[in-house]
């Protein structure tokens, strides 16, 4: 497309050209990891050989409209200009000035990464959802053959695309499957849950890569943990600025997750709460008054908090929250050794000096702005409650523990080094934190200091002040809101909490405990109540007041041991395959030994829950606590490694389980603390005491502090979080397949492989964003009809509640059906709707997995005659109504004259099954019901009597091409055959009732774009038979309107169910030779052409033994003519017949008058029928009785197919469904998307 001055080119390749130029132009594309736009606009004056790039698009749509705005903005003005410079220099400016404007409101990706987050969307048909965080060059080995292409990362999803001379290569992994992530130099190594093994080859950015796919997997298995039914990552940006230094020009979602992946270091290093997003960090020096002396590290900044870390780790750091800092200001002494100096002052009349700070002022602005920003946190005012209670102190202020003299002698000893310490220190949050204190909390902290220590270095104080009042609130409301099953587990184990202290044998003790807990399943939902926090809570609350073990216990819960306190304990479980492997690498032969008995797994867990307070002393286990709260869950794995590691000799000589639990049994009882030697029960026998707690936990620091890290405990979870929750899930696949054994249709291994393609089917982001979208706009899950059976449907389920997980969806249902069954030849009818509204008996627009074994089971396997009749149940009323017959016969109008069609009403059904089924009464239709479908069939119908055809006008310029430039890379974009600038220009035209339909589509309406109009103001009583015309009855929503406004309640509303329900025995009981045919009702003939289509589509071709079968089963039909004629179908609605039982012996309410809409159409129907017939013949009525009256039984059916020999081969072939699903699984992996 030309102008005098600008030409629109489209990039070869792009598009669905195969030349070779096009084949060669993107394979190098591919290898050089090139992303040029696949539109640009060029300018050009016409004496000049220099073309200036003023415009590119990603689609065709895009660069249009930037084609326009030059034709209506720039084309006149041009052609006034006398010289070219001058032409040029204007359209440059002003090109330059738009990009300027428009960049203000745009993000600030490159554009580069638009086209590559384009083509990521086209090329994997990925939702707009699903945003992509960046891209690498790389090379994927496939079968021994190097494939140079680009690895897309998105925040679900490991994507590799490769195009090689015509052949694309694509491969999707899904972050949530992966099972091992392991890199090796430049080669990243990926295998996932289905033992698909991946190297990716990178020659630069292999590190970031590694590190984005690392955190990525590690956020899709938390999420797969908080929600297993929405297992897709969502990510909310985040602000992260580096104090004016120059935005780096990475994409900004990868900015975004380097931020939060350092916001989660930063809080986890410093214990603050999960809020904190870190604004930036600057390297200084830090004065440190108790060494005389700097030291070098980084400051960190956020909203609430000043924090310091040294570069030398445990050598020094500092949290200064914002609400403590009165003044920042600037230290100029001249140019000496230590320049650029800051100092602030805070509440406590403390100064911190930090020196040879890289930008100084805009570091002191930054704080500034923070302080001003920052609001003291108040105590909201909250409701009353009629509650009398008070908030109770530490408990072993009331119930004193008597101390010999000894004993208080070392307390006093300790208290003063602690008194010592924060002298030189500093005292409360903004103390200096370095090896110092390590020591003295080794040693062990004073019972006066316990709370406050606890409080600061578990980061509880932090919460406690940001949420003043909150505990109180919560008390109150957990009193007055009654949870009973919580409320009662958790009664249940307050006595049996600490019951060797005698504050857990009075009230105080107990009413304390139950509103601590209480209150914190009131907090946390999610977590609620779990066992072991009973047993951490009572000893937090024998130091501390109420208030301050509830902020403690959400620390434990929240931050500490992250998901420990979740259903199935997963955070425990994830730490004791950490400390299984941990045991693996500094104990190999103990490992080996512990592993054929089994005990591992078996001791930790209570070692873990319960941080050793339920196998140790409390005296004792106070020392591990103390060191808990300042170094995590290292002190755990440290101390079970030196336990294991003193007993190893003894436990390598044990020969089974049991003994080895008693040899770790013997000697955890025998810890003793000989600070606490408080003299034994007379009614329990004298422990033999082993080792004392100062020097396990000395011996275990000394052994093995060094070797575990902080960060090493961290990718040892994120390994083993992937492999814990593939093994729930292997654990939950077996008890399934368990279960279903003896079912008649699929083996062990079948099922395992169905339950693994059903779980990745529903994990798809398509399926889950729609689900997500459904659910926003207030959607609930889909229900087809009130159900009143009480049949078997729920036998199975109830005995294997695990199988709930793997329910599915009508579209995940239709997915299997059509990719696993041999029925998807089937084209006319979509035999996936009838046979799942059959199958789901609850209604629910879902069904279980005994459900789907026995559908897809029967579908499979050989069983010829069962098979048989489930067709031809499926071509019954009410599965295939009438309606719908109508609606497959009608013949489309078209047009030939036009490039396109408007979109009609009437041609709403297409001829695909995926896009006929949205409107049927099906289980994904919340608002239909079988009257309701009528009524829409009714109107489709009366539309076709009324001969609607709606002609589409299709008004543009076809113009020719003035010109055309070739490239070796662009070509011109031509005018004619539907050119962008008529598609974009065109307001009446069949390109813009495209446009409205696809809005329509979006917003769940199908309408007629030249009869839209609205009923609902008219009111149903206006709207008589007389002034009902077509446009009157134009659209779905309309009618959908006016029938809630008209209908009246049916009391006859069970009785498509009773019937329905008399038809599934074939799906519950197949191997019933004794099946109830006789309640099987007959077949009209036009439900039997189709079932005769259905037929000949499934066998694949009709030989002359089937065509005598069907001119057998048309004579049959003619026969029973004589005969007393069946009800047309199963949802016949009471028009005035009698009290009498339809078809299956089910009896049928007495009749009721008909609703005034169904009045009114039937009364149009008629007239339009009259209509129709003047000028016809008296044959067509006399022909309409026949065809009504004719029929044939399901026992005239299986016997004359069953002697077709075609027939009975195709239907008695067994479908491979193994072969089935790993050829589903393939295209899943390979992006090869069906539309079904």
């Amino acid at each position: 497309m030309r102008s005098k001055y600008f030409v629109l080119q489209k990039r070869r390749g792009h598009g669905e050209t195969r030349s070779f130029t096009s084949l060669l132009v993107n394979t190098l594309d591919s290898v050089w990891d090139t992303k040029p736009p696949p539109y640009r606009i060029l300018h050009q004056t016409p004496r000049s050989e220099v073309y200036y790039e003023i415009a590119i698009g990603l689609t065709q749509e895009e660069i249009v409209k930037d084609w326009e705005w030059l034709a209506e903005n720039l084309f006149k003005v041009l052609n006034e200009m006398e010289s070219e410079e001058e032409i040029t220099n204007f359209t440059i400016c002003k090109i330059q000035s738009l990009n300027a404007q428009n960049n203000l409101d745009n993000t600030d990706e490159s554009a580069n990464f638009k086209v590559a987050a384009s083509k990521f969307q086209t090329l994997f048909e990925m939702p707009k959802e699903e945003r992509l965080v960046n891209t690498y060059a790389c090379t994927y080995v496939k079968n021994k053959i190097p494939n140079q292409g680009n690895l897309y990362i998105s925040l679900n999803h490991i994507c590799f695309y490769s195009y090689m001379l015509g052949s694309e290569t694509k491969r999707v992994i899904r972050f949530a499957e992966l099972e091992d992530i392991k890199r090796h130099g430049q080669i990243i190594y990926l295998k996932t849950i289905n033992n698909m093994h991946y190297n990716f080859t990178l020659l630069k950015d292999v590190k970031e890569a590694y590190g984005l796919i690392e955190q990525l997997n590690k956020m899709a298995i938390q999420q797969l943990i908080q929600d297993p039914d929405s297992p897709i990552v969502d990510h909310d940006a985040s602000v992260f600025q580096r104090f004016g230094r120059k935005a780096s020009n990475k994409p900004g979602l990868l900015r975004d997750l380097t931020a939060r992946q350092k916001s989660e270091e930063y809080r986890n290093y410093f214990r603050l709460p999960q809020t904190e997003i870190i604004d930036g960090q600057i390297k200084a020096n830090i004065w440190t008054p108790y060494s005389k002396r700097y030291v070098g590290g980084n400051i960190y900044l956020s909203r609430n908090f000043f924090c310091f870390r040294s570069d030398v780790v445990d050598l020094a750091s500092l949290v200064i929250p914002m609400r403590s800092i009165k003044s920042v200001e600037q230290k100029n002494d001249g140019p000496h050794r230590y320049d650029n100096q800051i100092i602030l002052h805070t509440a406590e009349n403390v100064h911190f000096v930090f020196a040879q700070i890289v930008d100084r002022e805009i570091l002191v602005e930054k704080i500034s702005e923070l302080l001003s920003q920052f609001h003291v946190p108040i105590s909201r005012e909250r409701p009353k409650y009629d509650i009398s209670w008070s908030k109770q102190a530490a408990l072993m202020n009331s119930f004193k523990t008597n101390l010999s003299e000894e004993m208080l002698k070392i307390q006093e000893q300790k208290l003063i080094r602690w008194e010592s310490h924060f002298r030189d220190f500093g005292r409360g949050i903004s103390m200096f934190r370095t090896t110092d204190v390590i020591n003295l909390i080794v040693e062990g902290i004073p019972d006066k200091l316990r709370q406050e220590i606890w409080l600061l270095f578990s980061g509880a104080i932090h919460e406690k002040d940001m949420n003043p009042g909150l505990y109180e609130d919560l008390v109150e409301k957990a009193a007055c809101i009654k949870q009973p099953s919580q409320h009662d587990e958790i009664d249940r184990d307050l006595h049996r909490s600490l019951p060797e202290h005698p504050a857990f044998h009075h009230a105080d003790g107990i009413g304390a405990l139950r509103r601590v807990l209480q209150a914190y399943a009131l907090r946390n939902p999610q977590v609620g109540y779990c066992q072991a926090m009973n047993i951490v809570s009572s000893v937090f609350l024998l130091f501390c007041d109420e208030e301050n073990a509830f902020w403690l216990l959400a620390s434990l819960c929240e931050n500490l041991l992250p998901d420990y306190y979740k259903d199935k304990v997963v955070g425990a479980q994830i730490d004791q395959s950490v400390l299984n492997e941990l045991v693996e690498t500094y104990l190999p032969e103990l490992h080996s030994h512990l592993d054929q008995l089994g005990i591992i797994r078996m001791i930790s867990l209570s070692w873990l829950l319960t941080i050793f307070i339920s196998v140790i002393s409390y005296e004792s286990a106070l020392h591990i606590i103390d060191c808990f709260f300042y170094d995590g869950a290292k002190i755990i794995f440290v101390i079970a490694l030196q336990i294991l590691e003193w007993n190893c000799e003894t436990l390598l000589k044990c020969h089974d389980d049991g003994e080895a639990m008693l040899v770790l049994s013997k000697y955890l009882d025998g810890i003793y603390n000989p600070e606490y030697r408080l003299p034994a029960p007379a009614d329990k026998q004298k422990k033999t005491e082993t080792q004392p707690i100062q020097t396990l936990i000395h011996e275990a620091y000394t052994n093995f502090g060094s070797k575990i890290s902080q960060l090493k405990i961290e990718e040892l979870r994120n390994k083993h979080r992937r492999l814990t929750i593939r093994q729930f899930d292997i654990d939950n696949e077996n008890t399934i397949v368990k279960f279903h054994t003896e079912n008649m249709y699929f083996d062990k291994e079948e099922l395992h492989l169905l339950l693994t393609i059903i779980r990745e089917e529903k994990s798809m982001p398509r399926k889950v964003l729609q689900q997500k979208a459904h659910s926003a706009l207030g959607g609930e899950s889909p229900i087809l009809l009130p159900s009143t059976s009480t049949g078997r449907s729920g036998y199975l389920e109830s005995n294997c509640s695990r199988s709930e997980s793997y329910s599915v969806d009508f579209d995940t249902f239709r997915a299997l059906f059509h990719e696993l069954t041999p029925w998807r030849s089937c084209v006319g009818i979509d035999l996936a709707e009838k046979l799942f509204r059959l199958t789901d008996k609850k209604s629910t627009g879902t069904i279980e997995f005994s459900q789907i074994i026995n559908a897809l089971g029967l579908v499979c396997s050989r069983k010829y005659t069962e098979k048989l009749k489930l067709l031809y149940i499926l071509h019954l009323p009410p599965l295939l109504s009438k309606a719908e017959i109508e609606h497959v016969r009608r013949p489309k109008s078209k047009v030939k004259d036009d490039a396109e069609e408007a979109i009609e009403a009437e041609d709403f059904f297409g001829d695909d099954p995926s896009e006929s089924i949205e409107a049927l009464p099906s289980p994904t239709d919340n608002n239909f019901d079988e009257d309701d479908y009528a009524l829409v069939a009714a109107t489709k119908h009366l539309h076709s009597l009324a001969g609607l055809s709606q002609q589409s006008s299709s008004s543009g310029i076809v113009g020719e091409i003035n010109g055309e430039r070739s490239s070796t890379f662009y070509v011109d974009l031509p005018r004619h055959h539907g050119a962008p600038m008529e598609v974009a220009r065109s307001q009446n035209g069949a390109s813009t009732c495209d446009l409205i339909g696809n809005t329509l589509r979006q917003q769940g309406r199908f309408e007629s774009t030249d009869t839209f109009s609205d009923i609902s103001d008219l009111g149903a009583a206006k709207v008589m038979p007389s002034q009902m015309n077509a446009e009157t009855i134009s659209n779905f929503s309309q009618i959908s309107d006016l029938i809630m406004a008209t209908r009246v309640e049916r009391n006859d509303s069970t009785t498509d169910t009773k019937s329905l329900g008399s038809l599934r025995y074939l799906i519950d009981q197949p191997d019933d030779g004794n099946g109830p045919n006789k309640n099987i009702p007959n077949m009209k003939k036009a439900n039997f052409q189709f079932l005769w289509r259905s037929l000949v589509e499934i066998v694949g071709e009709q030989d002359e033994d089937m065509r005598k079968a069907y001119e057998n089963l048309l004579e049959l039909g003619n026969n029973n003519m004589k005969k007393e004629i069946s009800l047309d179908s199963f949802t016949q609605l009471n028009l005035g017949s009698g009290d009498e039982p339809d078809s299956n012996g089910n009896p049928t309410t007495p009749s009721v008058e008909p609703n005034a809409t169904t009045k009114l159409f039937q009364a149009y129907e008629d007239e339009l029928k009259q209509n129709s017939s003047v000028g016809g013949t008296g044959s067509s009525s006399e022909n309409s009785t026949n065809v009504d009256s004719w029929e044939i039984s399901i026992n005239q059916f299986i016997a004359t197919v069953l002697a077709v020999t075609s027939i009975v081969q195709g239907f008695y072939e067994k479908t491979p469904i193994k072969e089935h699903i790993e050829k589903m699984q393939k295209n899943r992996r390979k992006c090869v998307i069906t539309n079904y």
